[in-house]
């Protein structure tokens, strides 16, 4: 089930019209038609607002399903399962943070938790396959990277924009710009690393013909440990 799907879903479980959720959101009627249709995809301020005006986390939105996560004798358990990478420090500073967004009444508080590594590297991984992209972040968020998930091409320029990632995994293969022109236009403004994923290695040499820098690339199926090694060789960990 994708975005437009879920949204369609939630917003309707709700009891809230298209015309009534447009109203909330401060945008035409027409734009929350396209996301419901798939012809848009919202910005990132506009799925935080829309996350916020269905009371429901990003993830939720954008995955259909929400994750269950309990504090327990100083521990962090996601679905059941302890976040081993987290210390006593770190779940300190989660309630200090959930304490610091109750006391501003579902305000989100602009620095990151106490203790939560405030210099976290920021990773966007533009890939049309949300399950790859679920994946990466599941995999990649308890290893303290900030993950930002965009699933098409514009998307991710757009969220390239806003986010100002330190690494991007872009996938060549996408239906709307493909990873080449994506990485033509990333490459006009920035030279933050870009590791490109693709099913095809011999797809790599159309970047290197196009004069295109890149830190290397994932082969599909991607190796969850490969990505790390990967991230880690580029940030110098």
């Amino acid at each position: 089930m994708g975005f437009a799907e879920n949204l369609k879903n939630i917003r309707t479980s709700r009891n809230i019209s298209q015309q009534e959720l447009a109203k909330k959101l401060n945008v035409a009627q027409s734009t929350v038609g396209m996301w419901e249709s798939g012809k848009r995809v919202p910005k990132l301020d506009e799925l935080k607002r829309l996350a916020r005006v269905l009371g429901i986390t990003i993830s939720c939105l954008l995955s259909g399903k929400e994750r269950k996560i309990e504090i327990i004798k100083n521990e962090i358990y996601i679905d059941g399962e302890k976040v081993s990478e987290l210390d006593p420090t770190d779940v300190d500073g989660i309630i200090e943070y959930i304490n610091l967004v109750k006391s501003k009444k579902g305000k989100i508080p602009k620095g990151p938790p106490p203790a939560m590594g405030s210099h976290a590297k920021k990773i966007l991984v533009i890939d049309d396959e949300q399950e790859i992209c679920e994946m990466l972040y599941s995999f990649l968020v308890p290893h303290n990277y900030k993950v930002f998930l965009a699933f098409n091409g514009q998307m991710g320029l757009e969220y390239f924009e806003e986010v100002k990632p330190d690494i991007v995994l872009l996938d060549l293969k996408m239906p709307d710009i493909d990873g080449v022109e994506v990485l033509k236009i990333i490459r006009k403004v920035s030279d933050v690393p870009v590791v490109v994923i693709t099913g095809h290695p011999q797809d790599v040499a159309d970047i290197h013909v196009n004069d295109l820098t890149i830190e290397g690339y994932l082969e599909k199926p991607i190796s969850l440990k490969e990505t790390l090694n990967t991230l880690k060789h580029i940030i110098g960990e």
